[in-house]
């Protein structure tokens, strides 16, 4: 691995990022659970309160849940920039998240508005506490790279999502409604899907692909100019869409910037997946897997956009924005969020590990440090990722025959999780084992 443009030595405490990493797959498994208890009205109706509790159990308790650990990793890493006191602060950040997160799941299943009142308090805490301290540290950040662009951008789209989503949040816990609510509920999806999830994980890409899968770099003309493009593209469809909402612009407008968007994120799963196809290394690694399937879920999902809107009685249908959300969510972020953590976890395990040795002054019974691959191994990891993949395959089968298969699909999504979650925790106990006996040697 190529680590020459990281300060490793500025490394957080493992506590740090690894408390969020622990608690996502629980996350993922709730999600799971609700989707066996209620699949078939889940999949079927997208403005059902527990199907916005499912989508919000996945899309904050799973993937921003991974997001901030992984943030408040990478900040003193990648910038250089530690952040201000990371043990409280991720230890705060994660306590609200967490509570936050489940709060809001819990109100919109039972309807009580005291939950969802502690929800937007939690949460807005949350946001308001990780944007101001991630922002800090991005602030002081000496000179641009792609990476801090797309970071800072990333954390810009998640102000945005953050305002949506406490906003609309106000009308289950106070009664109190935005103006057009579908439409800002599309775009505080939108804004938290491309914007938030979207921009970070092609920012984290332009260096744990190259770094992690040993391939040649992104192309400059993708890492400087692909970030910017689809944000403004955001900015622009955003205002156009509400515009034609009002009819004050024609209805192509804000699709044209749309579409830019769908070829924005499409150039770079193709790039991802040619340097791929160019990697240095030909040995076999499963997380490969994880990075393909999720760059085939989003170019399925921009074509199965283009198709809705090439033909509008396909979007009329109400399978269709709920197998949109599945390609993109499961199949493609989800996807590639399980293949970063098996190698973040195990090289930030190793990493730890390799610091603690060499802060013991003797030589004596120099304790060997196991590997990334004997960390977690590519046998845990291909279990997993088999497992993920067929209920992936079954979700979206289930989209189109959710009285027969989202029970099946649920139940296997289940098993991914508590794979996913042993997995992780293994790495954790393999950690203090070997920590402890550096200790005592």
């Amino acid at each position: 691995m190529n680590t020459a443009h990281l300060t490793l030595e500025q490394t957080p405490p493992l506590s740090v990022p690894l408390r969020f990493f622990l608690t996502a797959p629980l996350f993922g498994l709730l999600a799971a659970g609700l989707l066996f208890y209620d699949g078939p009205l889940l999949l079927t109706n997208r403005w059902d309160s527990h199907t916005l509790a499912l989508t919000h159990l996945f899309t904050l308790g799973f993937i921003t849940m991974v997001m901030f650990g992984a943030m408040l990793q990478l900040m003193p890493v990648l910038a250089a920039t530690p952040v201000p006191h990371p043990i409280w602060v991720s230890t705060v950040l994660h306590i609200l998240l967490t509570l936050g997160t489940l709060s809001l799941a819990g109100g919109l299943i039972s309807g009580s508005a005291f939950l969802m009142q502690s929800a937007i308090i939690l949460l807005g805490f949350s946001f308001i506490g990780f944007i101001s301290v991630i922002g800090y540290c991005l602030v002081r950040v000496k000179g641009r790279s792609a990476i801090i662009t797309g970071m800072r951008l990333a954390l810009s789209a998640l102000v945005v999502t953050a305002i949506l989503g406490v906003g609309l949040a106000m009308l289950f816990g106070y009664g109190m409604a935005l103006p057009m609510p579908t439409v800002l509920t599309d775009i505080h999806l939108t804004w938290g899907g491309i914007g938030w999830i979207g921009l970070l994980v092609m920012g984290i890409a332009y260096q744990v692909v190259p770094m992690f899968q040993i391939t040649p770099h992104y192309p400059p003309s993708v890492t400087r100019r692909l970030i910017p493009l689809i944000f403004v593209s955001l900015l622009l469809w955003t205002a156009f869409d509400i515009l034609a909402v009002l009819d004050q612009v024609p209805s192509f407008v804000p699709l044209l910037f749309s579409g830019l968007i769908g070829v924005g994120v499409s150039l770079f799963a193709l790039a991802t997946i040619r340097l791929q196809i160019l990697r240095l290394r030909k040995l076999p690694d499963v997380t490969l897997n994880y990075w393909r399937v999720g760059m085939i879920g989003l170019l399925l999902s921009v074509v199965l956009w283009f198709s809705g809107v090439l033909w509008p009685e396909l979007a009329t249908q109400p399978f269709y924005p709920i197998l949109l959300g599945v390609l993109f969510f499961v199949g493609f972020v989800s996807s590639v969020i399980q293949g970063m953590l098996y190698k973040i976890v195990p090289f930030l395990v190793w990493l730890n590990l390799q610091n603690q040795q060499l802060n013991i002054l003797t030589v004596v019974n120099v304790k060997r440090i196991p590997n990334m691959k004997q960390i977690i191994s590519d046998r845990q990891a291909r279990r997993q990722f088999w497992v993920y993949l067929m209920a992936l395959g079954l979700t979206i089968a289930a989209v189109l025959w959710p009285s027969g298969l989202s029970q099946a699909a649920s139940i296997l999504f289940m098993i991914s999780f508590l794979i996913l979650s042993y997995n992780l925790y293994s790495a954790l106990w393999l950690y203090r084992k070997i920590s402890r006996q550096i200790t005592e040697q």
